[in-house]
């Protein structure tokens, strides 16, 4: 699961249509182009979500083009030339297991109920509607930021973006799949509808999220210093013997970059993504 926050939390993915477009174009062209399998997107006003699946390891350029691409575009269409993410990197989390990549599926496309009463309801991107349907969603090329072909442009025409239910589901049919989210979205709106009825409140509503300026963020205080997770499984050994596991991935990466660095022999563990590409380096096998 990928998560990425406006600077300073500005509703600069704010809905409209080419902003909702443009959102699109991009996930679906970095993801094909680095062969990322996509099982869940939304884009909120001030950050996004997407679930996927890196069959060839790619994720890290993935992110690169996606957000660096999207970035540049949403300048462009928003008239602005400074930061558009968060300074801070891509929060990325494992899913471990079926419970957390069914989990996380949900709480991404719930992610807009309470802003809207109804995840379905969101005007901005989301797979939701796509997943339900079984139906692809096709981007075309933001004609404000790209050359046509023309003008010396290489960029296609439209993207077109498909959803598969996460590798631990996979063995579910279709129908079983959507109906299992039906009832899992359900039951998140109808809680955050109880919630909100104790409360005594009442959502935004799709009209008022619209007439947002994109250049506005919440008035409520930002957390800091929070906990980021590196790893979500709803199995307690599993997850220990996971984050034991990225523990003992860092100290002998560290120790073999200390070698590396003062030119002895070494051995890089495997899963070492970066060097891979950009020294001549050896990793281990396994």
């Amino acid at each position: 699961m990928h998560t990425r926050r406006c600077s300073e939390r500005h509703f600069f993915l704010r809905p409209d249509p080419v902003t909702n477009n443009t959102y699109w174009y991009c996930l679906g062209w970095a993801a094909q182009k680095h062969g990322i399998l996509l099982h869940a997107a939304v884009a909120m006003a001030n950050h996004d979500h997407s679930s996927s699946t890196d069959p060839d390891g790619t994720y890290p350029d993935f992110l690169r083009d996606f957000h660096g691409l999207l970035a540049r575009a949403m300048n462009a269409h928003r008239g602005r030339w400074e930061h558009f993410w968060d300074a801070n990197q891509a929060s990325v989390v494992l899913l471990e297991d079926e419970a957390a990549q069914l989990d996380k599926v949900v709480y991404i496309l719930t992610n807009p109920v309470g802003l809207v009463d109804k995840a379905a309801a969101w005007p901005g991107p989301t797979a939701l509607h796509s997943i339900l349907s079984d139906k692809p969603i096709v981007a075309t090329r933001p004609k404000h930021f790209f050359r046509d072909q023309e003008r010396g442009g290489n960029m296609p025409d439209t993207v077109t973006i498909t959803f598969e239910p996460p590798p631990a589901l996979a063995h579910l049919g279709r129908d079983a799949y959507v109906s299992l989210l039906r009832e899992r979205i359900a039951a998140v709106e109808w809680e955050r509808a109880a919630q909100r009825a104790r409360d005594g409140k009442t959502v935004l509503g799709r009209k008022r999220i619209l007439a947002q300026h994109w250049n506005a963020r919440p008035r409520n205080a930002e957390p800091r210093r929070q906990l980021s997770p590196t790893v979500a499984c709803r199995d307690k050994w599993r997850r220990i013997e996971r984050l034991f596991q990225r523990k003992a991935f860092v100290v002998a990466y560290r120790a073999a970059l200390e070698d590396f660095r003062r030119g002895l022999p070494a051995i890089f563990p495997f899963g070492t993504w970066l060097l891979r590409f950009r020294a001549p380096i050896e990793i281990s096998t396994a």
